[in-house]
């Protein structure tokens, strides 16, 4: 009798396999066959999968977005303030807990720019929406409990691309010594600025 494989489950395996090989390595000069062995796996297996490494990629990116979103929706609930909500929310973009989501998006951000593969770019929108609407869920509740005004919400956008905005440049410029606190100091300011008017 044949053994029936869970195609989903197995790709999901091959991905996590891989993870410290891929963060620790040059995309560009990473081979098939440097992760294939590193899955234990055939070549023809991997491409039985993955159509190519920068698919893998995103598989793992994918994988750990999911465990990410569950923390931090559990961090979020337990947050009294909306100071540490939004603390919370950004600190993808600088906790030491996500440094290695963050070495593998950076990769896949990459990927993404010199790509023109539309399942990419179809996930980076869908990532990008979905972080938005999460902060702004986290604003409307501040809202309705009159912790915030409703103009804030007028400028979801524009806070969520700012802090991604901070992030990029620090990872793509000398111009941003502490991330961390940039954009706290950012956040404290936007909400001190929102309050007053």
């Amino acid at each position: 009798m044949a053994i029936i494989v869970d195609k989903e489950k197995k790709k999901a395996e091959i991905a996590l396999a891989c993870k410290d090989l891929i963060i620790s390595s040059n995309i560009n000069s990473l081979t098939i066959s440097a992760i294939a062995k590193e899955a234990g796996i055939g070549k023809g297996t991997f491409y039985e999968y993955f159509k190519d490494k920068y698919e893998l990629i995103f598989e793992l990116v994918s994988i750990l977005l999911q465990e990410y979103n569950k923390i931090t929706e559990a961090k979020l609930k337990e947050a009294t303030n909306i100071k540490d909500k939004l603390k919370i929310f950004a600190s993808f973009y600088y906790d030491i807990d996500y440094k290695e989501l963050r070495e593998l998006y950076n990769q896949f951000i990459a990927i993404s720019i010199i790509s023109s593969d539309k399942e990419m770019l179809e996930f980076q929108t869908e990532c990008f929406n979905k972080y938005k609407n999460w902060l702004r869920d986290i604003l409307e509740s501040e809202v309705r409990e009159q912790n915030l005004p409703k103009m804030i919400l007028d400028i979801v956008d524009i806070l969520f691309i700012t802090v991604d905005g901070l992030y990029i440049t620090s990872i793509t410029t000398n111009a941003i010594s502490n991330l961390e606190d940039a954009i706290n100091n950012y956040i404290e300011f936007m909400i001190t600025l929102i309050k007053e008017n």
